[in-house]
């Protein structure tokens, strides 16, 4: 009797660790509810009608923007929804709270869809923004939405902040549909206390100071808080870099310079938010599938002793029929074949389990093979063209002037060493069905037209290669770059030869995969 405990004891253990991993929580982990936001915005919405202005009176809140008013022209035609806005006395975006550096203006749909519809900003001089207020025009393609303005970190936030100066107020004119509509927003109420650096002191002598500068600050604030620099350290020393340059800009009085180089800093910084956040969710995934196969591991500890348990069970039968007479034998036979049909339902329903098991294992190994030779294949490219560089825009690889062939009497072709590395290239488009930029450059011999013949000529035949292999055509794009952006000066035979070449711009990692390295 008591094997027969034990054995029911194990096999509700089984049971239990099954349903856990189906459920996908690991024994000891518990299950954390889904995150809500603790603060909502309450408006209305409106549907606007086809090709009709609607007025819309925009209205601050009793928080952030007790003096501001305003009025929002809208406009929907075919797809697209036109917006003209124009808002009066907006304070200073560090007053509404210490992560402001801007204002953006958002287009809030019913379904909890923001549209980010751009950058606002008040004028730099008070008087006339108190009379004339400042506008902003743009467009959108919803046509039911709700129209806010928020106060933020800089203009490239996926979501709004919780800091809502302004938002449009109900339409009292027929044939426009208006709704109350409820704002969650799913922001870190408490990053703004963690992550704050102090507000430049020019920012408060200078009223030209360029916002993009803070808005840098604060972008890369943003992506330190999230790891950037652990997870996309490349991209969070080309931001920093590029903050530098900024700074160092405005401090010798080229503020538009200044502002140029600042956005390219806000840029390059939530891109590595971004990838950051991603990469941290993959390690999360990692550790949670570690801990699953821990208790694959121990389930089948478990069920590796059930034969000696079993062996336990017929001996204590063996005993008990000695003893008992012929009616009790019966019941046992009896209660054998019931035991016997109930360990063979667990065990068809054991083999289906590792069916699925074995089948998302297959799955997984496919998906890890995939990442390999495409990880792979990036270390190959950086090898073989070995003069490959990282820009904002994605990868670059460079077919030198000495991997063409050129001979007045024949038509220009590729040697040997260029056609091995575009076939490395070919295997990676096709394995990760990306897209390829063809920019061709050339010196400044000759004349326009002949720079012009020269790099189409050069364009086309890589062109023509990728698509000889199988690469789509839409995938492949040739450009005539000219004498437009040259590495090193014409002034030597050997910086001509620099500049005659031909630039492959892959996309960034993050666009086809974000765990993986840049070649």
């Amino acid at each position: 009797m008591r094997a027969l405990r034990h054995l029911s004891a194990v096999v509700a253990s089984l049971a239990a660790l099954s349903a856990c991993l189906l459920s996908g929580v690991v024994p000891g982990q518990q299950r954390l509810p889904i995150p809500r936001s603790d603060v909502t915005f309450r408006t209305v919405t409106i549907r606007y009608p086809f090709d009709r202005e609607v007025r819309v009176p925009m209205v601050g809140t009793q928080r952030f923007g007790a003096t501001v008013s305003g009025e929002a022209v809208v406009e929907r035609r075919s797809s697209i929804t036109k917006i003209s806005l124009t808002l009066k006395r907006l304070p200073r975006p560090a007053t509404v709270g210490p992560m402001a550096a801007t204002y953006v203006m958002w287009a809030v749909t019913p379904e909890g869809i923001c549209d980010n519809l751009g950058e606002y900003r008040k004028r730099q001089s008070d008087t006339l923004d108190g009379w004339f207020g400042s506008e902003i025009s743009t467009t959108t393609r919803h046509r039911n939405f709700s129209l806010i303005v928020t106060a933020e970190p800089h203009y490239l936030v996926a979501s709004p902040s919780r800091l809502v100066v302004a938002a449009n107020a109900e339409v009292r004119t027929g044939q426009v549909f208006v709704a109350d509509n409820e704002i969650d927003f799913s922001g870190d109420a408490d990053v703004e206390n963690r992550i704050v650096s102090p507000e430049p002191p020019a920012a408060g002598r200078d009223p030209r100071y360029p916002p993009e500068l803070l808005q840098a600050q604060r972008a890369r604030d943003i992506a330190r808080y999230y790891e950037g620099d652990t997870f996309a350290p490349q991209l969070m020393a080309a931001a920093g870099d590029a903050f530098a340059a900024a700074e160092d800009l405005y401090r010798r009085g080229r503020r538009d310079e200044a502002a140029e180089t600042a956005d390219t800093a806000i840029r390059l910084a939530e891109r590595a938010r971004r990838i950051a956040v991603g990469r941290m969710a993959a390690e999360r995934q990692r550790r949670e599938t570690a801990a699953k196969d821990d208790v694959i591991a121990e389930l089948q500890d478990q069920v590796n002793r059930i034969p000696a348990l079993q062996t336990q069970l017929e001996a204590e039968r063996r005993l008990r029929r000695e003893v008992e007479a012929e009616r009790e034998r019966i019941r046992d036979e009896y209660n054998r074949l019931v035991a016997d049909k109930t360990q063979g339902d667990a065990n068809t329903a054991s083999l289906r389990e590792e069916i699925r098991r074995l089948r998302a294992e297959l799955d997984r190994a496919q998906a890890t093979t995939r990442e390999a030779r495409i990880r792979a294949l990036r270390e190959e490219l950086a090898r073989l063209f070995g003069d490959a560089r990282f820009e904002a825009r994605g990868s670059v690889l460079i077919l030198p002037d000495t991997d063409f062939i050129s001979s007045p009497r024949q038509p220009m072709a590729l040697t040997p060493a260029a056609m091995a590395k575009l076939d490395r290239l070919v295997e990676f488009l096709r394995l990760t069905e990306a897209a390829v930029r063809i920019e061709s450059y050339t010196d400044n011999t000759g004349t326009e037209q002949s720079r012009q013949d020269f790099c189409r000529e050069r364009g086309q035949l890589v062109l023509g290669y990728l698509t000889a292999r199988g690469i789509p055509t839409d995938r492949v794009q040739a450009f005539v770059m000219g004498n437009t952006n040259p590495r090193q000066p014409n002034t030597t035979p050997r910086g001509r030869q620099a500049n005659r070449r031909v630039e492959l711009i892959l996309p960034p990692p993050s666009d086809l995969d974000g765990a993986t390295a840049t070649p």
